[in-house]
């Protein structure tokens, strides 16, 4: 049986922040996961570095600041996976919030930033905006406003968390049946497909699959998840030609993000709460209309996309913490959960975002070791 201080359980981008942070602390990790690094919700984003805008509406002000934060970090450390980008924020009159709403919000996020290199927010002049967008309806438009966020791939980011681990002579193993495990005071004793392993501290950063992993095997919780899907289309060419953060009249929000280098664009996401078990989550013909009927509401009739020119599609899951309201008000906020047994330690990581993995990996260092 091998022996390890610590073992993650989940290589999603949250598994492998955590494992990174803790190698590169001097332990000795084990990270383990059922499919590949990156393969689940970390791979079906909107493949975006952000700050969060819409989360300033509903106050959550720390949670801004520190993924704008960790934005910034991201960009200088990885320039070559994170890049800042603009994004243009088309208002027209029968958008849900005035002009002058948004554009307090933007200049709080910019404050919140505090990065002069990101660029900031700016109101743009409608007749450039339609030459550029040559696509978008003029009729009832009333003010163009842009601001900055990055933009990624997710799952190359988290291929290259996983690289860093390693390199720091951490231990990746994918493709593992976890059969069982088994917890007392003296640690943990974990049998997989890939051999036995024994720790004193196991870290479950399963994210969508946290609730159904405690079932398993039993472990005590002190939160449940909220299973919310969100579903990307995916169509030839380039839609736009610059990044596009839009309203719904239901004051939803979802994005059109060209990806040039692939040429295709992105148009998501949806919020749809799921009750069924997290390999039985498939993307909803619903939703797909949905995203075609609210992007179709912005665009000249001759412009106009098409059940037929949709390419692709694919469904993430977010594992947000489980609270009253409707799943696209519920805070993004994530939560450590930890319990003990003697010497040894189970830390839950209930929800997590792409952007703010390095914060949260810093916070289990610090929940588990001081």
């Amino acid at each position: 049986m091998q022996n390890f201080d610590v073992i993650v359980l989940g290589a999603g981008i949250n598994g492998c922040g955590i494992a990174e942070n803790l190698a590169r602390s001097g332990k000795q990790v084990l990270l383990l996961d059922k499919g590949g690094v990156g393969r689940g919700t970390s791979s079906k984003s909107s493949r975006l570095i952000h700050g969060g805008l819409r989360y300033l509406e509903t106050g959550q002000l720390h949670l801004v600041y520190e993924s704008l934060h960790d934005r910034q970090r991201l960009v200088q450390q990885y320039p070559e996976l994170v890049a800042y980008k603009r994004f243009y924020l088309p208002i027209y009159q029968s958008s849900p919030r005035p002009a002058w709403l948004i554009r307090v919000g933007l200049w709080m996020y910019d404050l919140l930033s505090g990065s002069r290199s990101a660029g900031k927010s700016r109101k743009e002049r409608i007749d450039q905006f339609l030459i550029q967008f040559p696509a978008f309806s003029p009729e009832g438009l009333k003010s163009v406003l842009s601001y900055v966020d990055a933009k990624t791939h997710d799952s190359e980011l988290t291929r290259r968390v996983a690289d860093d681990f390693q390199e720091r002579g951490g231990t990746v193993i994918v493709h593992c049946d976890v059969k069982h495990i088994a917890w007392d005071e003296q640690g943990f004793q974990v049998s997989s497909s890939a051999g036995e392993f024994s720790t004193l501290t196991f870290v479950n950063a399963t994210g969508p699959w946290l609730d159904e992993v405690n079932e398993k095997y039993n472990f005590p919780a002190k939160f449940h998840i909220r299973k919310v899907s969100g579903i990307h289309l995916i169509f030839d060419g380039l839609v736009v030609p610059e990044l596009m953060f839009m309203q719904t009249r239901e004051k939803r929000i979802f994005f059109i993000i060209p990806e040039p280098e692939r040429d295709q664009t992105l148009i998501g996401t949806t919020e749809r709460e799921e009750d069924c078990l997290m390999d039985q989550v498939q993307a909803q013909e619903a939703d797909i209309q949905y995203l075609l009927e609210q992007v179709n509401a912005y665009l000249k009739a001759g412009h106009y996309l098409k059940r037929e020119d949709v390419r692709d599609i694919y469904i993430g899951v977010r594992p947000l913490v489980r609270k009253k309201g409707k799943a696209s008000d519920v805070s993004r906020e994530y939560k450590l959960d930890l319990h003990k047994k003697g010497n040894s330690k189970l830390l839950h990581v209930f929800g997590g975002k792409l952007t703010t993995y390095q914060s949260l990996a810093e916070k289990v260092f610090i929940k588990l070791y001081q």
